[in-house]
């Protein structure tokens, strides 16, 4: 039962994601598609923080006793949190669903079946034939400058819909974009350039909260410092490394990989200290816990910044590669590759800490408290093999993705769609002769 309603719920979602991307796409001109991606990334940072961190602020014993009832002049009641896992996936639901059926009831969109182009080429409020072929005399260019002009909008102009296509030779279309070598090589880098970046992206807190850190600590480190970040970095980088995003993406990585791992680590270190009772590091009780809280607020804003950094890269170049022609669905099967390359390296390093850690033995003293020895904690060993891998990574991959970055439209796209385009290219000149 469990798994039919996690593959029901996953399928539909899957199935909205593929809409939302075509959409995005369709909506926005190919000069334009760049800020799809801004738009993308700051709305899933802000969903990240309603969801994840939301709740468990919310949900937080402690946190809604002496700060949410408090504040919203509400009863006290100790030792329950705010809302409840059900009380809060039940509002969810109910939210996302009354968002869908309000974009679906008064969101207006174009009869693709109408013949003879889309929404950028037709009276897009659906009227009949003499005013198509009205609007596509007065879309067709009457001199050579006119001509020239449009050149960079003629994928625009003559996009094909999935809908008109059909499902098979969607899927067909797609097995030949995976195929494609430029696709093949962007695949690769996808399912591998998580791995040396899993400890941080998967452990480190919950490493933290094992050494001792509050999980209330840890959710409202969320809403002042992931959240800002989520939505200006996207913007900030986009501004920085505009029209080079595989550059913005491997400057992050870099980083990634090298000084977001150094300050994680010396992070769990001091968060570590500080559980065993040693709360004067350097300089005092008070420089020790400047160094703590510093160390702490630069590991969750470093990895958000370059998480914020490389995956905004990653969706705008995804944007300007992709054919319209399957947008939508190009675009998601680009995605599923990235988070498959998330996914798996998660799985793995997951296993290794579990199979590597080897945990204190521990004993009640003669004073009654306890007493730990032995032991052998994975983490840091690891960290050190997992970012000697990316450096390996950076070495070996670079020049691949410097390739891709500078490989043409056409690299992207199928001789099936190129046919395709050379069709409705003819269609177009009989109908400037008519």
């Amino acid at each position: 039962g469990v798994t039919f309603f996690f593959f029901t719920l996953y399928f539909l979602m899957a199935t909205q994601d593929i809409a939302v991307d075509g959409w995005a796409l369709t909506m926005l001109s190919r000069k334009n598609r760049g800020t799809g991606p801004i738009c993308n990334s700051i709305g899933q940072n802000i969903g990240y923080f309603l969801s994840y961190v939301g709740f468990l602020a919310l949900n937080d014993v402690e946190s809604s006793e002496n700060l949410w009832r408090p504040l919203l002049r509400l009863p006290s009641r100790p030792g329950t949190g705010l809302v409840s896992l059900g009380g809060f996936v039940k509002f969810m639901g109910g939210f996302m669903l009354v968002i869908t059926v309000f974009v679906g009831l008064f969101k207006k969109e174009v009869d693709m079946s109408i013949e003879g182009g889309d929404c950028c080429t037709i009276g897009c409020g659906g009227g009949g034939g003499d005013k198509s072929n009205t609007d596509m005399e007065t879309l067709m260019p009457k001199n050579g400058v006119e001509e020239e002009e449009d050149d960079d909008d003629d994928d625009d102009e003559h996009e094909i819909d999935a809908y008109e296509i059909g499902i098979m030779e969607t899927y067909k279309r797609l097995w030949s974009v995976v195929k494609l070598p430029a696709v093949q090589s962007l695949i690769l880098i996808l399912l591998t350039y998580r791995l040396p970046c899993a400890l941080s992206d998967n452990v480190k807190f919950l490493k933290a909260v094992e050494f001792g850190l509050s999980k209330q600590t840890t959710a409202l480190l969320s809403p002042t410092i992931i959240l800002p970040l989520g939505i200006l970095v996207p913007i900030i980088g986009t501004k920085i490394w505009q029209g080079h995003p595989l550059k913005q993406f491997m400057f992050a990585y870099k980083f990634r990989v090298t000084v977001v791992a150094l300050v994680d680590v010396l992070m769990l270190l001091t968060v570590r200290s500080f559980r065993g009772g040693n709360t004067s590091l350097i300089g005092g009780e008070t420089t020790s816990r400047l160094i703590f809280w510093g160390l702490l607020i630069a590991s969750t804003a470093l990895q958000a910044i370059v998480h914020s950094l490389q995956f905004n890269a990653q969706m705008t170049f995804f944007a300007h590669r992709v054919d319209p022609a399957i947008g939508g669905s190009y675009m998601t099967l680009l995605n599923t590759f990235g988070n498959l390359g998330g996914t798996w390296p998660s799985s793995v390093v997951m296993y290794m800490i579990g199979q590597f850690t080897i945990p204190p033995v521990c004993s009640v003293g003669e004073d009654g408290s306890e007493v730990c020895t032995g032991g052998r904690d994975a983490y840091f060993p690891l960290q050190l093999v997992l970012s000697t891998l990316g450096c390996m990574w950076i070495f070996v991959m670079s020049k691949r993705v410097h390739h891709i970055a500078e490989l043409p439209d056409d690299a992207w796209r199928t001789q099936i769609e190129n046919e395709d385009e050379e069709e409705m290219q003819q269609l177009k000149k009989g109908g400037k002769h008519a």
